[in-house]
């Protein structure tokens, strides 16, 4: 096992407050020096009714106890901390003659002791233990909290998306039959199934940074050019059928957007990524269609996404009239 030094338990204990009880004055000097070294602030006291009227104005990460002390003794301070906060870590100072208070501790769930005479090596060794693992728990909690906060805020792009699916949906059922006249050279339309796997691959890529620049908290001018560049290698796939080349020249337009412009991307953001989400949902539709060989209802997708292109460009370069009003997407 390795020796446990001060700067092995300083990368634990410097942000921590305790507060720590002690009658013994001398005693209590000599360890609140050992103590304010280690500790980012330490309360000291000199009885366990102190103790507990400090504890009810203040949150300490680790109080710390001697057993015998006036007024109230090291186990009642402790039933009544557990009271008011049963989670609370609490490390007992015993001598080696108070075995009659080990069992109240224990049934308090109280595991760390630090023995008198106080050695080193034994209390760098407690408050190290202690206080990696308050540590830990603060690191966990903050990763719960954070995972919750982008659960939510997941959810509710899911649901923005799901309610633009919907408004989609029920223009395309609008315009199924329009220009349903117009012939389509299918044996033109027809994309070869490499290249639709290849398609497929490309909208994979483009779904997940599109995903990751709606939740980031931390856009870079990097995220933004990645996406643009995907964009620019679906175009290209396209650039060898004629039948989507109004379709292929608006992407590559939009790669290049997005590559030329990406903090105005960054600045409007929050009216870009729904819009964007609903378009390469719309994409992949397409995409479904064209290799489904159901090209009439390819067209009338073809047609919509043109016209998101176009949105989208518009307000990445600064030119929608007004983007917080009531935009029509379709």
């Amino acid at each position: 096992m390795k020796t446990i030094t001060i700067e092995h338990t300083l990368n634990f204990t410097k942000d921590l407050d305790i507060l720590y009880a002690e009658d013994d004055l001398e005693l209590q000097l000599h360890t609140q020096e050992f103590f304010d070294i280690l500790f980012h602030s330490v309360t000291v006291v000199n009885d366990g009714k102190e103790a507990l009227e400090v504890y009810k104005q203040k949150e300490f990460d680790i109080v710390i106890s001697d057993i015998k002390m006036p007024t109230m003794d090291g186990v009642s301070l402790v039933k009544n901390i557990k009271k008011l906060n049963p989670q609370q870590s609490i490390i007992i100072i015993s001598a080696y003659n108070d075995p009659q208070y080990l069992l109240d501790f224990i049934n308090l769930n109280i595991r760390q002791f630090i023995t008198k005479p106080i050695k080193i090596d034994n209390i760098l060794e407690t408050l190290y233990d202690t206080s990696k693992m308050i540590v830990n728990e603060h690191m966990i909690q903050e990763y719960r909290t954070s995972l919750e906060e982008s659960n939510k805020e997941l959810t509710q792009k899911n649901k923005d998306l799901e309610s633009l699916v919907r408004i989609l949906d029920a223009k395309l059922l609008q315009n199924v039959n329009k220009n349903s006249e117009e012939s389509i050279d299918e044996g033109e339309a027809v994309i070869e199934s490499e290249i639709i796997e290849e398609l497929k691959e490309l909208e994979t890529d483009i779904g997940g940074a599109a995903v990751l620049i709606s939740l980031s908290r931390h856009l870079n001018v990097t995220n933004i050019q990645v996406l643009g560049k995907l964009f620019l290698s679906y175009a290209d796939l396209l650039d060898r059928y004629s039948t989507y080349k109004s379709l292929q020249e608006k992407i590559k337009e939009l790669g290049e957007s997005l590559n030329s412009a990406p903090q105005t991307f960054i600045d409007r953001v929050q009216d870009l990524s729904i819009l964007l989400e609903s378009f390469i949902y719309v994409l992949r539709l397409w995409r479904g269609k064209v290799e489904e060989k159901e090209f009439n209802n390819a067209r009338e997708l073809h047609v919509s996404m043109i016209t998101d292109i176009v949105t989208i460009i518009s307000i990445i370069n600064g030119t929608e009239d007004d983007i917080h009003g009531d935009m029509e997407f379709f």
